[in-house]
């Protein structure tokens, strides 16, 4: 694979994760808001996982943390430029969201409403890239899924194909043919997403992570 895709998959994943797009979705409507303000819009995080997240989208660029000098300090985020250029994005998602919302059960109810969990089925971990592969480049064996994104592992690529199938996003197609060949696809809810993959897309060419960086990442 070349440093380019390399970049483009660092820069995807500055993004991923169970809450990112929650937060990012969080400050783009509302503005700058307090630690405590996120907090209570987003009830079901703990305030471990929103520091943590808070800090990874600080370090990224996307956010930006303000301390005001008073006393007690009172601390802000909002989004940086950077940030704010995802906002089409992110608007185009929480629509998809919002057409698309997922039941909130008792296995899930750690979500404070459907949009929010929604948005969480394609936040996680590498599954942006694999839904932008899968809905930009086509169907794709599982070995082939494996070398377009090297960085992960077997075992991750395997648990993410198999939530974006439980979620009904991607279809997984066994052929009785010795030895058994699969492959993956989007479904009908995944292909709605396509014009944000295309935007997301264009969004990662337009602001590549430079490759000294992933290096150092990766090392």
């Amino acid at each position: 694979m070349t440093n380019n895709l390399y970049e483009k998959e660092l820069t995807l994943s500055i993004i991923e994760g169970k809450w990112k797009l929650c937060i990012l979705s969080k400050l783009s409507l509302k503005g700058m808001l307090r630690f405590t303000e996120l907090k209570n819009i987003m009830p079901r995080i703990t305030q471990q996982m929103l520091t943590n997240q808070l800090r990874e989208l600080e370090k990224d660029g996307l956010v930006h943390r303000e301390v005001h000098p008073v006393v007690p300090p009172r601390v802000e985020y909002s989004l940086t430029e950077l940030g704010k250029s995802l906002m089409p994005i992110i608007k185009m998602l929480e629509e998809w969201a919002e057409n698309n919302p997922k039941p909130i059960n008792k296995e899930n109810r750690v979500f404070h409403c459907e949009k929010e969990l929604a948005l969480s089925i394609i936040g996680g971990k590498w599954k942006l890239l694999i839904l932008c592969h899968l809905g930009l480049k086509g169907t794709k064996r599982f070995a082939e899924l494996k070398k377009l994104i090297s960085i992960v592992t077997k075992k991750m690529l395997t648990h993410q194909l198999r939530e974006l199938e439980e979620d009904g996003l991607v279809r997984r197609e066994i052929y009785p043919v010795v030895p058994p060949k699969v492959e993956y696809s989007l479904t009908e809810k995944g292909e709605i997403l396509l014009p944000v993959l295309k935007l997301l897309e264009e969004w990662v060419e337009n602001h590549t992570t430079p490759y000294v960086y992933l290096k150092n990442t990766l090392n």
